[in-house]
């Protein structure tokens, strides 16, 4: 484990009615809660600017809680059903697309992609229909694998690729809200390339430029392209739930490590999500495979796990989460984690001065065995770098930028405080020494490997290693 760190993976909680009141979200971050998902396909800006103004109410001084806004994106969705849902069966017969079809489709543009014998996957591809006759926008349709349909859920046309803008007019009006409310992190949902990122980063920009960037690779495109995408974000989710659309489920595992291993390469914290702990919507235990799961993605390098119907709509929302931090901590106590990030790097390779810093202080921990690294930065640029690492031993950032604060919640084993503005390198470490000493995250006596800038305060500096003995004043 991370020594002082209670925990080095962190976890991502997606909000909703199941945790909709202040004392709920209080209980969550309580269990473990690092980062709240507010997922833009359900609910209001009322509701969740409200979500926002607890966290920010309630988040500790240290290890902040940050938010993640998650864009819809263009996904196609079946329309209102009657009654709300319908079960169907193998073999049963239906109307699917436009008027009074019993799974009514109303977008053009994948209305115009379909054509008898495509496969149709409803909701997360519980359902699977088979197109039959039809044209012009309504078809006959065979389920060739039943289960319920429910109004809202999305749709998946195996094999097709449409050509739609990769934001839409929700999308646009959800960023600036989002940025208003003060959002740490947005995800792009249905990213293809690199230039997906860069219009939204153009718009983000609009509002506020210090918010960072999550794409979310769910599609084959995406991993074709992912160095692109990668150069263009900030943090990364493997979306496994429309990635399992986009692919046959065998593939899915493999892609999830390519994924986590081309962002943790290139100095990207990465999320791994959905149907992680699935069954403890209406269970209070995880099955044992959901628990293997989970650990193995910790053991794949992952910086961050993610909860979404768990904690937003589900049964047992406190108990998935301590669940999952049981899983994680437990993981982490073995030595694999982090001698697969020890592995991949040559170290003869030509690297930019702070990445080799960052190299140079895994190096140094693991020789001295210090109690702690402390990081000192104005964009968490070196903190991150240091994590990518996973040296064996806590990383302790300070920082004098109040997003830079939030904003590590989400990178694996980094424990982030406040302080002032410094003047000098020297104040800078003195104060970051003590504030952490008073937060008992180091002692008087500890030996610590401390990375920071000449000057101070400038970022993209970071030109400094030393070693020192936390002293008394």
């Amino acid at each position: 484990m991370c020594g002082l760190v209670k925990r080095c993976t962190k976890i991502v909680c997606t909000l909703g009615p199941a945790v909709d009141s202040r004392r709920k979200i209080a209980a969550l971050i309580r269990a473990g809660m690092n980062v709240a998902r507010i997922n833009c396909s359900h609910g209001n800006w009322d509701q969740r600017r409200r979500w926002v103004g607890w966290i920010r109410e309630l988040s500790p001084d240290i290890a902040p809680i940050a938010i993640l806004v998650d864009l819809q994106g263009p996904k196609f969705r079946i329309g209102a059903i009657r009654d709300g849902e319908m079960a169907v069966k193998s073999g049963q017969s239906l109307t699917v697309g436009l008027g009074d079809a019993a799974i009514p489709i109303v977008q053009p543009e994948i209305l115009d992609k379909m054509a008898p014998g495509d496969r149709l996957l409803l909701g997360d591809g519980e359902v699977e229909l088979r197109l039959q006759r039809g044209g012009q926008g309504r078809f006959d349709a065979r389920v060739a694998s039943g289960g319920t349909i429910k109004s809202r859920r999305g749709v998946t046309l195996v094999g097709k690729v449409f050509s739609v803008p990769p934001l839409t007019s929700k999308d646009l009006e959800d960023i600036r809200e989002g940025c208003g409310c003060g959002a740490d992190f947005i995800a792009l949902s249905y990213v293809h390339s690199g230039d997906d990122m860069r219009l939204l980063r153009k718009e983000v920009d609009r509002y506020d430029p210090e918010i960072r960037l999550c794409a979310k690779i769910e599609t084959r495109a995406a991993l074709q392209h992912l160095d692109a995408i990668l150069d263009a974000s900030d943090l990364v989710m493997v979306a496994r739930g429309d990635l399992g659309l986009q692919m046959d489920l065998e593939d899915v595992p493999l892609a999830q490590k390519q994924i986590i291993e081309q962002s943790t390469r290139a100095g990207r914290p990465v999320i791994t999500a959905t149907q992680m702990l699935e069954s403890m919507v209406h269970a209070a235990r995880p099955t044992r495979a959901e628990a293997t799961d989970v650990a193995n993605a910790v053991l794949d390098g992952t910086d961050a796990l993610m909860l979404s119907g768990e904690t937003a709509t589900g049964e047992y929302p406190l108990e998935a989460v301590r669940v999952m931090a049981r899983i994680a901590k437990k993981t982490e106590g073995t030595c694999k984690t982090r001698m697969f990030h020890a592995g991949w790097y040559d170290p003869k390779e030509k690297a930019a001065s702070t990445d080799a810093i960052a190299r140079a202080v895994r190096e140094l921990a693991v020789t001295l065995k210090p109690r702690a690294i402390l990081t000192t930065t104005t964009s968490g640029q070196t903190a991150r770098l240091v994590s990518r690492f996973r040296p064996p031993v806590p990383i302790l950032c300070a920082t004098w930028n109040a997003k830079t604060l939030t904003q590590m919640a989400v990178v694996w084993g980094v424990e982030a405080l406040g302080v002032p503005l410094p003047q000098s390198t020297d104040e800078i470490i003195e104060k970051s020494i003590d504030a952490f000493v008073l937060r008992r995250r180091l002692k008087y006596g500890d030996l610590v490997v401390i990375t920071a800038g000449v000057p101070a305060g400038i970022p993209g500096h970071t030109n400094l290693i030393l070693t020192q003995v936390v002293q008394e004043p």
